[in-house]
């Protein structure tokens, strides 16, 4: 088929168009198409979606949450940038849209950069070229997706930050990458903080494999040395192990703090 070299706007039948065959996004939260579908029904569909034609049938290329929208409102069509894409074109207009996406998470950018890299054969130079990164960052972001599972999962869902995930990585064992993972998900920890706990599990797999150790077991980070945070209501000083969860509204909180 001869490939189109002009770009069409055209309104395509929702019932025409399929999803992307590989989807960058790690999830598409309800929330947000239904926001973006109250938006399209006060002011209509500000640009049109991009569609790779393929026969009688289109796949989205770019704008799968307008698309989802419109789908939500049961529009018949939708406007459309028709044309005939190369897999490579593909690739890097859907890299672009993502990048510029406000709720992009880390590990989503870092497989929007390793997609580029290893599927069109992309230059970590040529890839920050496109889209605008220095080729430093790039490569620093696809080594993130080498991290254990849990640690991208964290990272992922907001759990942790960058830092902290480089910290924990330093960590041989598995189990106990879990098991700091989740003090510090439960607790709270800063990369110092963390950066102090892994050290200290370093020292003491030094001092096991030179005999030097007393048990050569390790500790408990939060023994190790306490962490003391301000208490939301008495302001009191309080080790960060003793906290009490209580799930308030801020309403309530202020209601309590006034009748103590």
């Amino acid at each position: 088929m001869k490939r189109s070299k002009r770009n069409v706007i055209e309104s395509v039948e929702l019932s025409k168009i399929d999803l992307p065959r590989k989807r960058d996004r790690i999830n598409i939260i309800d929330q947000y198409i239904k926001e973006l579908a109250a938006a399209i029904s006060q002011a209509g569909l500000l640009s049109p979606i991009i569609l790779n034609k393929s026969g009688d049938r289109f796949e989205i290329v770019a704008g799968e949450r307008r698309f989802l929208a419109c789908q939500y409102l049961d529009f018949i069509k939708i406007d459309a940038l028709v044309k005939e894409y190369t897999e490579e074109e593909i690739k890097i207009i859907r890299a672009i849209e993502n990048l510029q996406r406000v709720d992009l998470t880390i590990i989503e950018e870092a497989k929007v950069y390793f997609d580029l890299h290893t599927a069109c054969g992309m230059s970590w130079e040529a890839i920050g070229k496109k889209t605008g990164k220095s080729p430093a960052l790039v490569k620093r972001r696809c080594d993130l997706l080498e991290l254990p599972e849990v640690l991208i999962n964290a990272l992922h869902d907001g759990k942790i930050s960058y830092s902290v995930a480089e910290q924990l990585k330093r960590i041989r064992d598995p189990d106990r990458i879990e098991y700091l993972l989740g003090i510090v998900i439960d607790n709270g920890a800063t990369q110092n903080i963390v950066r102090q706990w892994v050290d200290e599990e370093e020292a003491t797999i030094r001092r096991k494999a030179s005999g030097t150790g007393i048990d050569g077991g390790f500790h408990d980070p939060l023994e190790i040395k306490p962490i003391f945070v301000a208490c939301d209501l008495c302001v009191e000083a309080v080790e960060l192990g003793k906290l009490v969860s209580l799930r308030i509204c801020g309403k309530c909180q202020k209601t309590i703090k006034e009748h103590m």
